[in-house]
This record gives structure tokens, sequence and C-alpha cells, in this order.
């Protein structure tokens, strides 16, 4: 009997590879030149890990992991909470105070595999650790755009602001009222996340969440002066570096870049 790969996971083969070295070097220069330094993690991390910092609504945490129930770990879905907690454990911020962090490789995600989609897909991922200005904001979202195009890649950028811990319980409020009184159009995921998790209804991709969400409250009306100057000057910061983008009044997350899907 012929054995083939898993469903939803791929070989790179030879001819391959030679393209993800060049998108990974190229990464690898563009992450150093803005004075990043690369950290490798490990794959399996404690369950209680991913369920706190993603949260244990979503869609990740509650259908997407690969998890060994018994033991209490997971095959990571993503980079970003193993990074934040190697950099505690090893209490980098202590050696310096701002950190410049990068990774490259392998996350598992049990989800419909389709076109441009594995349950095996890699990421890539830089994180500043250690500093709120706007300044750093835009140089993250630049040095994205800058990576696409020495690809010879393009994408949209499109801006949005997450609050914070003072203007977010006033926004949830407004979302949760708006999602209550037009439940019928929504789907049965969505719902429930309108009581658990609000905020995943604004990135469903079916057509009737889509249609509810068009009107719903943006958060961009409920910031507080803080956030409110924060996010204008991570705009103007935008325009000072030549990047081009555009609100999405809806957004509800940053965006991941997957070699896999470029």
């Amino acid at each position: 009997m012929k054995i083939k790969a898993i469903n939803g996971f791929k070989d790179i083969l030879p001819e391959e590879v030679l393209l993800w070295r060049h998108i990974e070097g190229v990464a690898r220069d563009i992450f150093q030149r803005f004075g990043c330094h690369e950290i490798r993690l490990p794959i399996l991390e404690k369950t209680e890990l991913f369920a706190r910092s993603i949260g244990e609504a979503t869609d990740i945490v509650e259908k997407e992991m690969y998890t060994f129930v018994e033991m209490g770990i997971t095959m990571r879905p993503e980079a970003t909470a193993s990074l934040l907690r190697a950099f505690i454990e090893h209490g980098l911020h202590v050696r310096q105070p701002v950190q410049r962090l990068y990774t490259i490789g392998p996350m598992f995600r049990h989800e419909r595999p389709q076109k441009g989609r594995f349950r095996q897909f890699h990421q890539i991922d830089a994180e500043v650790i250690g500093a709120v200005e706007p300044e750093i904001d835009a140089e993250l979202m630049a040095m994205g755009q800058m990576l696409l195009t020495e690809l010879g890649l393009s994408a949209s950028l499109e801006v949005n602001s997450l609050g914070c811990p003072g203007c977010r319980p006033e926004f949830r409020r407004r979302l949760v009222a708006y999602l209550q009184d037009r439940q019928a159009g929504l789907c049965g995921d969505c719902r429930r996340r309108s009581e658990t998790n609000p905020l995943r209804v604004l990135d469903c991709k079916k057509a009737g969440c889509r249609e509810v969400v068009e009107e719903a409250p943006s958060i961009l009306d409920a910031l507080c002066p803080e956030c409110r100057s924060h996010f204008d000057q991570v705009q103007s910061r935008l325009d000072l570096l030549g990047v081009s983008y555009s609100l999405n009044l809806h957004g509800a997350r940053p965006g991941l870049l997957h070699p896999d899907h470029l």
C-alpha cells in the first residue's frame, strides 16, 4: 500500500526549498537591518499558554489546536504566545528593556485544508517588546511592506485600533447590544460568540455575518483620548514613511504573514 502525506501537510521538495531559502533569507536580512534578533522556539507548549493568550472562546483554541489532552500540551498554532513566554521565562527584559525579536518556523492548526492553507504552515513573526510608542507600530508595518516589496510582491494594508483596557469595555457593550438585536442574521457560531467573544464576529467570513458587521459600531468611535492620539500618530508615521494604507473600521486583529500564502 502506498502511504501518502497526511491531508493538510506537504513535502517541500528540493526545487521549492530554494524559494523558501530565498524568502527566509530576505526576511532575516530585513529584520537584522531593523536591529531584530532571531529566537527559535519549541513546537510543543503547555496548552494553557494558548488558551490564556489567544482566548478560550476563539476558533483557534476551541476547534483548531492539535492538543495532547492528557499531557496538557499543544503544538503551537501561532508564534507570538511562545515568543512572549520565552521573553518572560528567560528575563530578556533584564538584559535589554526593549527587545526586537523574530522567529520563523512551522505552526499547526486543525482546519479544513484548502488552496493556500495547510494544517502545518510556516509563519514569519517579528515583535518589538518593551516599547509602546506609535513609531514602533508604524515601523513594524513598514518592515512588512519592505519584505513584500523586496520579494516582488504587493498587498494592501488595512489599519484599525484595538483600544486599551480603559476604552474596550464601552466598545464591547455597544457591540454586544448591536449584535443582540441582529441574532437572526448571524451564523450559529457567531450567535454564541456574540456573548463570549464578540470581536470574533467581526472576523467571520460568512455572507450573512458580513452584512451584519457592515453597520456594526467601530471601536474608532469609542477610543479614549490616549488611544485616539496613538492611532492618529501611527497613521502620521505611516504617511511619513510612505506606507500606503486604508482604514478598516471593523478589523479585529493583526494579520499574519505565512510563506505558504505568498
